[in-house]
């Protein structure tokens, strides 16, 4: 089974949530106005926290503000027919603050939210969000995703919970808003993902200046499931177009069964699962 996947690296404005929705709405047009009519995507993924950037200060001061992300993401998936994961933006539920990201159909219908578990610390996010405590798994329309949000990448117990479910993904995604001081660092554990769990990786970063001299890093990338770079970035906004075979990623598990032949299973995490089909909500 093949799905199209479009990945968008771009440089968000601090705190500017109406800017943030201008650029991805001026990107996703950019795409579609240069794409061949017959290879569309069925899905697009967007980076961490697009809404605001990477500014864990005003997280809290602008999350009322940017509560119309999945209402913003909702009319661009009627408007082109296509499935959004839509990167994270700061959620406020009765005065809990999550990092959370929204799955959307095609029919513009909020059908998930995985919040990010793992919360970067040393630089506030800690203090600002509260973490979830649930993986997700979203097979949309067949093509099985588990769910990262950045700092998670770092944790390999929790793409191996993916693993050891029932509900195996054929794709790990990682949505970040990385910092370019660390980006040899990513790139590792990106692959490392791909081939500990013989599954496509998507590791997608924002891009650009965040503050002072302090950068995201770009360089968002597609590793294929024994580790190959399909496709990698630069520096500057742009698009990962994509086309995702399962069956290259089953092929490789069973030509070396790695995954039936772990001894541990246990993970500590029970991941969900919400089934996307043709519209419909299956959990």
């Amino acid at each position: 089974m093949k799905k199209n996947i479009l990945a968008i690296q771009m440089s968000s404005a601090i705190g500017d949530f109406k800017a943030n929705c201008d650029k991805i709405s001026a990107l996703i047009s950019k795409f579609y106005d240069n794409a061949v009519p017959s290879r569309l995507p069925d899905i697009i993924f967007l980076p961490e926290v697009w809404t605001l950037g990477w500014y864990t200060d005003c997280f809290r001061e602008k999350a009322v503000e940017n509560s119309g992300a999945a209402e913003f993401l909702s009319n661009i998936a009627k408007k082109h027919d296509v499935n959004i994961v839509g990167g994270s933006y700061i959620r406020e539920d009765d005065g809990i603050y999550k990092n959370s990201c929204p799955v959307i159909n095609r029919k513009g219908e909020l059908c998930a939210i995985y919040d990010k578990i793992h919360l970067y610390s040393p630089d506030g996010e800690a203090r600002a969000v509260e973490s979830g405590d649930t993986p997700l798994i979203v097979n949309i329309e067949g093509l099985k995703i588990g769910l990262s949000i950045c700092y998670d990448i770092r944790f390999p117990e929790l793409f191996r919970s993916y693993i050891a479910s029932d509900n195996k993904p054929d794709m790990l995604v990682n949505l970040s808003a990385w910092p370019k001081t660390r980006r040899v660092q990513y790139e590792a554990m990106a692959k490392s993902r791909a081939v500990e769990n013989q599954s496509y990786f998507l590791a997608l970063s924002q891009t650009g200046l965040i503050k002072d001299d302090i950068y995201n890093s770009g360089f968002s990338m597609l590793a294929a499931p024994l580790g190959e770079t399909l496709a990698i970035l630069g520096e500057e906004e742009g698009f990962i177009f994509e086309t995702i075979d399962t069956d290259v990623s089953d092929n490789i598990r069973k030509t070396f069964p790695n995954l039936e032949n772990r001894k541990v299973n246990n993970f500590g995490f029970s991941p969900k699962y919400i089934e996307i089909k043709s519209g419909a909500v299956l959990c």
